[in-house]
C-alpha cells in the first residue's frame, strides 16, 4: 500500500505554481507526486500525469489531492474518476475538503456535494466572463493585445516603405519587430 499525490496548476494562471500544493501533500505523508499543468475544465483522461498515476496505482493505494478542484471541475468527471479508482481498489482523499475520503459513506456523499458545487462555480465564472466580454463589446472595446502601432505610425510605415526605406530600417526607427512592420504594410 502506498500513498501518492496529484497536483495540477492551471495553464491560464501563469504565475501559479504547485509549491503550496506540493508542500501540503508532502506534509500529509505523500511518497510520490504526479503533477500536470492543464486547464481545470479538461477531462481527467486528457491529463498525462493523472493518466499515468491511474495506471500505476494498485489495490490498497491512496491518492491524495490538495483540493477536489485540482483533480477535476466537473461533477460527472469527478464521479467517473472516483469510479475508476474504486474499480482498482484505490481511495481518494482531499486535504482541503477535510471529510472527503472515499473509504467512508460520509466521504462519498460529501464528495458528490463538493463536486457539484465546484462545477456550479466553474459555470458561474464562465457566465461572468461572457457577460463582461459582452458588456465591453457593447461599449466598443474588444479583447486582445493592443496594437503596437497607432494609425499615424501605420501610415508612417507605409510612407517610409514607399520612399524606399528597408523593413529593417523602419524596424529600427520605430523600435518594432519585422512582423509588426509587415502587418502595418498589409493594413
Amino acid at each position: 500500500m502506498s500513498t501518492v499525490g496529484y497536483l495540477r496548476v492551471s495553464t491560464n494562471e501563469t504565475r501559479q505554481t504547485g509549491r503550496g500544493q506540493r508542500k501540503a501533500l508532502r506534509d500529509a505523508g505523500v511518497e510520490r507526486i504526479f503533477e500536470d499543468q492543464a486547464s481545470g475544465s479538461k477531462s481527467f483522461r486528457d491529463r498525462p500525469e493523472l493518466s499515468r498515476l491511474l495506471e500505476e496505482v494498485c489495490e490498497g493505494d491512496q491518492v491524495i489531492v490538495y483540493s477536489l478542484s485540482r483533480a477535476t471541475r466537473s461533477l460527472s468527471d469527478l464521479l467517473e474518476l472516483v469510479a475508476v479508482m474504486e474499480g482498482k481498489g484505490v481511495t481518494l482523499k482531499s486535504l482541503t475538503e477535510g471529510q472527503v475520503d472515499t473509504t467512508t459513506p460520509h466521504g462519498k456523499f460529501l464528495l458528490s456535494i463538493l463536486g457539484a458545487v465546484a462545477e456550479m462555480e466553474l459555470e458561474w465564472t464562465k457566465m461572468r466572463v461572457r457577460s463582461g466580454l459582452e458588456a465591453a463589446r457593447a461599449q466598443g472595446r474588444v479583447g486582445g493585445r493592443r496594437p503596437k502601432l497607432n494609425f499615424q505610425q501605420v501610415e508612417l510605415v507605409k510612407t517610409l516603405r514607399e520612399e524606399g526605406k528597408t523593413v529593417n530600417a523602419i524596424c529600427d526607427l520605430l523600435s518594432v519587430s519585422r512582423p509588426t512592420v509587415y502587418k502595418a504594410l498589409a493594413a
